[in-house]
């Protein structure tokens, strides 16, 4: 019985948080109750101040501070225009003036906050205009009032003017760190998204690998099969004997495709027992000519310098081009078609070419497989070069170069699917220009190999029809001597 996957536990309650994400409804119960509490002393006694009918207004309108400043800037303001206007100089709501002009530097648009700040430095004007008016009241001489009015005015107007000042330095200094914490915020939310794109791309690159090994692994390894299971059924009531051997070489190819799933898909378990073998390389490429060659494909070999030592990505890589390549021998190439690997390893890089003599493209093939599509993955995330077509006179090519790490031809990797034409410098058979189909012959299931040595010549081929004689045959132009 499964049992469901415990929840995840609620995050504990931080009252801190959840002020700072809460400024409407916080300041809704601070300045709500300090009206309330001025409101009560009038409810009990049954009498009212006349400046209560502008400060508590004013002191309500502060809870509209930090979600609308603009608007409680625009209420406080009008407000004490209005009690100035009556006669009311100073009252107790005129403190929400500063309180406005603070939430409208630190909150609002810097116009909004430029408004209120003129606003507020008008109201210092006007403050000392009525100081200066009530200081000359009493003052006998003429000059001893305009004396009496200026220097109570200046005095009130440098205080308002510095207040306000001040008041709007701290709303800046606020506004600063609004928006150091907002840019902290996103760059944290973009950081988040970013590795979550990250993660995303990984994935897709492990299943898109996982991809290419899985077909390259089961498509060699059923075609393989498929042959040798057509061949076996026909040889079975000729020569039981072959039979077996056929049968011994299905059971050999079936296992070694089990054994590469079982190491790739090891990948993808946890578990402490698993046991990863070993990727195949170039260095195993006589086994997978073997598993061909019991196909009844002949296939030539041609190796130059050493394959030790590669890569394990590079090695693998090319090891899979190879597979693929001789797979799609097998499916497409027709009946009696031979192939030819060439493998060339110098100071400039590596270079690996199969090429067969078949029929080329399988006419009832739609082109849209994916083997070509993960040769050229393969060889553009080593940032190699591949080449992948028909013969002009019949037959497939694949050629592909990749550039060794601390080479001269080394580049850095491209994106998996860009794909430059090879440079011409790079030795071709002739069999790109001349080349003719094989002759059909009939191929043993299990032909010897006593001379698989010999280089692929496919200039050795017979020319194409002509009511010439046929030429006599030789080491060199009998087919069954090139191979």
């Amino acid at each position: 019985m499964s049992t469901a996957a415990p929840a995840p536990p609620r995050p504990r309650f931080d009252p801190f948080r959840w002020v700072l994400e809460h400024p409407g409804i916080v300041d809704t119960v601070i300045f709500g109750a300090a009206t309330f509490f001025l409101l009560v002393p009038g409810l009990l006694t049954w009498t009212f101040e006349p400046w209560w009918f502008f400060s508590l207004p004013m002191i309500a309108a502060g809870s509209l501070g930090r979600v609308r400043p603009g608007l409680c800037a625009l209420i406080v303001g009008i407000l004490a225009v209005l009690h100035f206007a009556v006669g009311q100089q100073v009252i107790l709501g005129d403190a929400m003036i500063f309180y406005a002009l603070y939430c409208t530097v630190a909150h609002a648009r810097v116009a909004v906050a430029r408004t209120a700040l003129g606003a507020a430095l008008f109201g210092a004007l006007l403050q000392a205009l009525a100081v200066g008016a009530l200081a000359q009241t009493g003052v006998g001489d003429v000059p001893s009032r305009v004396a009496a009015f200026v220097t109570s005015g200046s005095v009130t107007f440098f205080v308002g003017v510095m207040v306000v000042m001040g008041t709007w330095a701290i709303g800046k200094y606020q506004h600063a760190r609004i928006d150091q914490v907002r840019l902290a915020r996103e760059r944290a939310e973009q950081a988040e998204r970013e590795r979550e794109q990250r993660a995303a791309l990984a994935v897709a690159d492990e299943r898109a690998r996982i991809a290419r090994e899985m077909h390259d692994v089961v498509a060699h390894s059923l075609s393989v099969i498929i042959a040798q299971a057509d061949g076996g059924r026909f040889i079975a009531s000729q020569d039981p004997a072959k039979a077996v051997a056929v049968l011994e070489t299905i059971g050999t190819t079936g296992r070694s495709a089990l054994a590469d799933m079982r190491s790739l898909l090891g990948v993808l378990r946890h578990d402490e027992e698993s046991s990863f073998g070993p990727q195949p390389d170039l260095t195993a490429l006589p086994e997978l000519l073997d598993r061909v060659r019991a196909t009844g494909l002949r296939v030539d070999a041609h190796v130059t310098g050493d394959l030790g030592g590669l890569p394990q990505a590079t090695g693998l890589s090319l090891f899979r081009l190879v597979q693929e390549a001789l797979t799609n021998v097998l499916k497409h190439a027709g009946e009696h078609a031979s192939a030819a690997v060439r493998v060339q390893r110098d100071d400039a890089g590596i270079l690996v070419e199969i090429l067969d003599d078949g029929q080329g493209i399988d006419p009832s093939s739609d082109g849209q497989g994916h083997g070509l599509t993960g040769m050229r993955e393969r060889i553009g995330l080593l940032g190699g070069t591949l080449l992948a077509g028909p013969l002009p006179a019949g037959g497939f090519r694949v050629s592909a170069r990749v550039p060794l790490a601390g080479s001269a031809g080394a580049a850095a990797p491209r994106p998996a699917g860009q794909i430059t034409a090879p440079e011409p410098a790079a030795p071709v058979p002739a069999a790109t220009e001349t080349a003719a189909p094989v002759p059909a012959a009939p191929v043993p299931a299990a032909p010897e190999h006593a001379d698989q040595d010999r280089a692929f010549d496919p200039r050795a081929l017979p020319a194409p029809a002509s009511p010439q004689p046929a030429p006599q045959p030789s080491p060199s132009s009998d087919p069954a001597s090139r191979l």
